[in-house]
């Protein structure tokens, strides 16, 4: 008989993890499955939590404070056992709430001085909004002021007061009332106050600033705001409830400064790590009837809530506040710890701060930090180093941290107050091994446990694998501004730009670029600084540019939805204007996802593909091709590969009154009909031909049919192909610009000391065709040389003073202001190309093409 046992545990979790993918939060689920944050724990005890197949895990993330005595604490479950024994009614509002009278008894025995009323809540936001209409109830005013980088919540008033646009954008939020100053400046409080006197009701602020990146005030602070709002009548409230009930090795967090706000809001820890409970402490006086009888709540202040408040209350107090001095303890001596981590490592972490047992690790932002065009670099950049780390002690040392919400380059330390000191040595020891990794740039100790091979090592020594670092390149106030949006063409990229990812074959490649894509958000755009350079031009004129990577190849780009394509792509860009870029150039297929940047539709700096200078440098290159090995390009035949794009077409409108016939590539139109847009390019084509000086045979042709195309079709100057071999074969000179992700072109295709302008990234033709074909000169159209004296080394796998020639564009048009260059759309303009060409000239940029002709040339 089979066995047919169904593990209903295993069902369950299964159940729960694709019911909250799927029908709670799949954005988030998303972003924590990215990085392999999508634990799903089934058991906690203490300070560890349990995963399905029995893992343990150290919890040094807390519930942002939730758990003062950590998972499941026996005395919290007691005084709920207690409760569900005794049958005491939970719900009875309204009525005499008993065990939220000997709850409120008891905070305010433990409270600063005077603030003995309590009106409970269910939460911290609740608990902010309560205090927000105490303070107005009170003072019959509704001003409200807050500092900047300050969380109090994610309710409309609690929004409104936190001090960060990104989370209150959407929502309506701050709504009327509501100001905000820099926190920790008590001159800006009495500023504020002295300019709109009788207006602000309270001023509300965290003595700590836990959500921003637990950011303390100088010393004197809270006694200073205290004496400015006595001075001009306005109420003080602390939020406290992250730093409240022994969290910062005192009761509450305004002892250390011996300060009593008007109004106190407490939470997180009150519930015990089980239940949700809240409560807003303040003066009997601020609250009068009109308040009491009109704020009310079905569930604050129940019993069972109640009940737990006060096992919490017992075991902070027990042993003369042992746990809240163990705080203390332990707190300075992770501190002192966490210190000498950042002493080992400076320049990855850049600050240790925090009291007792909330601390902060702040992380590098320098894209330089391992050197000049790293991926670790571009992730310091955009402050995603912290989830890197948080990550590898996850799955590799079994440590769970979280980044904080507002401050992403701070990686919070926030244990349960019940944490030992082994512990604590043992965070210390994971850590010490994660920043020497990043420290080095050791990507496969970082990121192997996202490929399958988790590594607990010391890493390598500084000294044995980090290079010099490179200074950084600082913006000077003479440099114009730009930037170039660019992707890694395919996955053998990786090498070229950081050779830290040699370690990782192709298919751990495609991984890690997928999870950096999955791990990207609207308010956190897939894009990120790789690197910055400054080029020098002619007559004293510089430019310094950011290079903004998109975590896609070539192929991924092409095969994403047109909207999402659109959001990344226009992402990038307000990246780049953020950071002062006054044009911005789209690499690769940035610009053919975006219809060559019109589906990007109207921008507050000017956006250009590049296409009109890499046409523009590409005939240059043919032209000094054909020169020096003495062709009579009259008579020659030519291929377009793409011709009806915006770069083939602009090559072959310069050409055609040049050369003999033309065979023109593009994809076929309907029912094998010739496609209108290529048909569209060969008209402009022979127009150019005759509307000029034109010497070659089409154009010859061309004046004798009155530019009849149907006639030049019937005698062989114009063809139209849609297969890339057939149209090749007999072609002297070919020109490949198309948008295709792969080679179309092999060696064996082409003719018998055939030229070759390469202008496509990813390359048209295939690389062995150099190896294969010595008769045939084969060169890269769109690369050119800055100018001598320019440090841009970024520039996606080319050989150093080597760009592209879209970037180059880019940088010609950042040194010379001209903005009207830019190229947009298909149809270039023909005296840009000429312009461009002059602009090159001025400021020192050459054709590379001579280093590339023949295989082994870089």
């Amino acid at each position: 008989m089979t066995d047919t046992t169904i593990d209903l545990s295993v069902l369950e979790s299964r159940s729960g993890r694709s019911g909250f993918a799927e029908n709670v939060n799949p954005e988030l689920y998303r972003l924590l499955s990215a990085l392999d944050l999508d634990r799903e724990y089934v058991r906690g005890d203490g300070t560890v939590l349990f995963d399905s197949s029995g893992r343990r895990y150290l919890d040094f993330a807390g519930a942002y404070g939730a758990l003062p005595f950590g998972h499941g604490p026996t005395p919290i479950w007691q005084a709920i056992n207690d409760v569900r024994c005794s049958g005491e009614a939970i719900f009875v509002q309204p009525s005499v709430l008993t065990a939220a009278g000997e709850l409120a008894d008891r905070l305010g025995r433990i409270a600063p001085d005077g603030l003995t009323r309590t009106t409970f809540v269910n939460s911290g936001a609740e608990a902010t909004e309560v205090a927000l209409k105490l303070a107005r109830a009170h003072t019959g005013r509704l001003g409200v002021l807050t500092t900047g980088n300050s969380f109090h919540g994610k309710t409309l008033g609690a929004l409104s007061a936190t001090g960060n646009i990104k989370y209150q954008s959407g929502f309506g939020a701050p709504v009327a009332g509501f100001d905000h100053i820099a926190f920790g400046d008590a001159g800006a409080l009495d500023a504020a106050l002295t300019a709109a006197p009788g207006h602000y009701a309270v001023f509300l602020v965290e003595p700590i600033q836990g959500e921003g990146g637990v950011v303390c005030p100088p010393d004197g602070y809270l006694r200073q705001v205290r004496d400015i709002c006595d001075r001009h009548g306005v109420l003080l409230a602390f939020d406290e409830v992250q730093t409240g009930l022994g969290r910062t090795g005192r009761m509450f967090a305004a002892e250390h400064e011996g300060v009593v706000p008007d109004i106190l809001t407490v939470a997180k820890a009150l519930g015990g790590g089980i239940v949700p409970v809240g409560a807003v402490l303040c003066a009997p006086t601020l609250v009068d009837e009109s308040f009491a009888l009109r704020h009310t709540s079905t569930f604050a202040g129940n019993a069972l809530a109640a009940r737990v408040g006060i096992a919490v209350i017992d075991e902070l107090t027990r042993d003369d506040c042992a746990v809240v001095t163990n705080a203390a303890v332990l707190g300075r001596q992770l501190t002192k710890d966490l210190g000498a981590l950042a002493e080992k490592y400076p320049s990855v972490v850049t600050d240790v701060r925090g009291r007792g047992l909330l601390l902060g690790i702040e992380l590098t932002a320098d894209v330089n930090f391992v050197g000049r065009q790293s991926l670790l670099g571009s992730i310091a950049e955009q402050h995603n180093l912290t989830a890197v780390i948080c990550s590898y002690l996850l799955n590799v040392e079994g440590i769970r941290v979280a980044p904080t919400l507002f401050g992403t380059r701070v990686i919070r330390i926030e244990p349960p107050l019940t944490v030992s000191a082994a512990q604590c040595a043992r965070l210390v020891a994971a850590l010490d091994r994660a920043l020497g990794y990043a420290a080095v740039g050791d990507l496969d100790g970082l990121f192997g446990h996202l490929l399958g091979r988790p590594t607990v090592s010391t890493p390598p020594s500084l000294i044995a694998l980090r290079p010099g670092r490179t200074p950084d390149i600082a913006v000077r106030a003479t440099d114009r501004r730009f930037a170039f949006i660019a992707h890694p063409l395919d996955l053998g990229f990786f090498a070229a730009f950081d050779p830290a990812l040699d370690v990782f074959d192709h298919s751990e490649r495609q991984d890690l670029l997928r999870r950096f894509a999955a791990s990207t958000s609207e308010l956190d755009p897939a894009s990120f600084v790789i690197g910055s350079g400054r080029v020098v031009g002619g007559g004293d004129a510089t430019a310094h540019g950011d290079l903004i990577g998109l975590p896609y190849t070539s192929e991924q780009l092409l095969h994403l939805p047109t909207e999402q394509a659109l959001r990344v792509v226009g992402g990038a860009v307000e990246l780049a204007i953020s950071r002062g870029a006054t044009v911005i150039g789209l690499g690769g297929y940035s610009s053919v996802i975006t219809g060559n940047g019109l589906g990007l539709g109207a921008t507050s700096r000017p956006i250009t593909t590049g296409n009109t200078f890499t046409a523009a440098a590409s005939l240059r290159a043919v032209r000094r091709v054909c020169r020096e090995r003495g062709i009579d390009v009259a008579q020659a035949r030519v291929t377009i590969l793409g011709a009806a794009g915006a770069i083939g077409r602009t090559i072959g409108k310069q050409l055609a009154g040049e050369v003999g016939s033309i065979a023109l590539v593009g994809r076929q139109g309907e029912s094998s009909v010739i496609a209108p847009k290529l048909w569209a390019a060969a008209q402009e084509m022979v127009a150019s031909a005759t509307g000029g000086s034109g010497s070659g045979d089409l154009a010859g042709a061309a004046l004798e049919v009155h530019d009849d195309l149907d006639d030049l079709i019937r005698s062989g100057h114009i063809e139209f192909f849609t297969d890339p071999v057939a149209a090749v074969k007999d072609s002297l000179i070919v020109i490949a610009a198309t948008s295709a992700p792969h080679a179309l072109i092999d060696p064996t295709d082409l003719m018998d000391g055939a030229i070759v302008c390469d202008v496509a990234q990813p390359p048209n033709i295939g690389r062995d065709v150099r190896g294969e074909r010595p008769d045939v000169t084969v060169f890269d159209g769109g690369i050119v040389r800055v100018p001598s004296g320019s440090d841009f080394g970024l520039t996606y796998g080319l050989a150093p003073g080597l760009t592209y020639a879209c970037m180059a564009e880019t940088m010609l048009i950042a040194l010379s202001g001209e903005f009207d260059l830019r190229s947009i759309g298909t149809t270039l303009d023909e005296d840009s190309v000429e312009r461009l060409g002059e602009l090159a000239d001025v400021h020192g940029f050459a054709l590379a093409e001579a280093t590339r002709w023949r295989e082994g040339s870089q």
